[in-house]
């Protein structure tokens, strides 16, 4: 068997290299692709995992992690993963609203109170059924959809500290309607950007802003170009671990248990770190010279949630969604 390169200890892309064709316990190799660099918590995390696959099957299944985009962009991986020529992807959930709508909503401002809430959605029956959808009609498995991405927050080259200076603020936005609406009707210039021209872009002034987690906007080095952090929190999104549905059913029944089981022993010790990280990466960002910008973010959610029955009608999120989010606003 010829391994694919490795980063660290593993080499992360969902690819099976390997052959399943003898029912005997050949070994399996899982190539798991993300677009985090390789220090971010889903990166580490999955390697993790992959330790405690491999203990679990006793070598049967070797995952292989590749962190930075080395299987694609985001889209390309979950196209893969449809087209059955990619095996797994971890990444945000809200990606999926490519094939079912419905995952877009975190990609919506402020429709959840905080993280524990969020998370308990994600960890609902309402999305469990959205999952469900996702494996009939496009082949994609959600194995858990419960790891914190953490609070996304602006980043900024001039200073963002009201919603008022937000107000043609040319903002980079992934291409995704409902990012583009929330900020269009708050006055931006929303700009969709691949995130892979974001850095750029706003380095070349294209773009004055851009948002993500502060783990995520450290880890890719942006307080070097963009001298703003707003601790907006306007997003909630959380990581999902998908796995291509044929490779799944190729699996044995003890091989899918240890790969949830794995992944379900890493959730807990994954959330802290995302909070652990998210501090230092504030506090490294205060040190280097960021201007740290905290804003009322009641005032925020009252005004971004004003527009959200606008947003629902423009994307076209279902009612039971809606109506469920809407029954536990704060």
């Amino acid at each position: 068997m010829t391994k694919s390169m490795t980063f660290g200890r593993h080499a992360l892309a969902l690819t099976m290299s390997v052959s399943l064709m003898s029912p005997a316990l050949a070994e399996t190799v899982l190539k798991v692709g993300l677009i985090d660099p390789p220090a971010h918590i889903d990166v580490v995390a999955m390697e993790r995992v992959a330790d405690r696959v491999e203990e679990l099957t006793d070598g049967e299944v070797i995952m292989e992690i590749y962190p930075a985009a080395q299987l694609g962009f985001a889209n390309d991986m979950l196209s893969g993963m449809k087209l059955g020529t990619v095996e797994m992807f971890v990444g945000a959930t809200t990606w999926l609203g490519a094939f079912d709508t419905d995952f877009w909503i975190s990609g919506t401002l402020y429709v959840f109170n905080g993280q524990e809430q969020a998370r308990a959605m994600y960890e609902s029956e309402i999305f469990q059924a959205m999952s469900d959808r996702l494996v009939e009609n496009h082949g994609i498995r959600v194995i858990a959809q419960n790891w914190d991405r953490g609070p996304r927050n602006f980043i900024s080259t001039r200073p963002v500290a009201t919603i008022e200076d937000l107000e043609g603020l040319k903002i980079r936005v992934p291409p995704q309607e409902s990012w583009i609406e929330n900020f269009k009707l708050a006055g931006a210039a929303a700009t969709p950007m691949p995130l892979s021209e974001t850095f750029t872009g706003l380095q070349q002034g294209i773009v004055e802003a851009t948002e993500q987690a502060s783990n995520w906007l450290y880890g890719n080095k942006y307080h070097t170009i963009a001298n703003n952090l707003t601790r907006s929190k306007h997003n909630y999104e959380e990581t999902g671990v998908m796995i291509a549905e044929q490779v799944y059913q190729s699996l044995t029944e003890e091989q899918r248990d240890a790969i949830v089981q794995a992944i379900n022993e890493t959730s807990e010790w994954h959330n802290e770190q995302v909070a652990v990280q998210i501090t230092e990466a504030e506090a490294l960002m205060a040190a280097e010279g960021v201007n740290i910008i905290d804003v009322d973010v009641q005032a925020w959610k009252e005004h971004f949630r004003s527009n959200f029955d606008t947003i629902v009608e423009i994307v076209g999120y279902s009612e039971e969604l809606t109506n469920e989010l809407k029954s536990q606003w704060d």
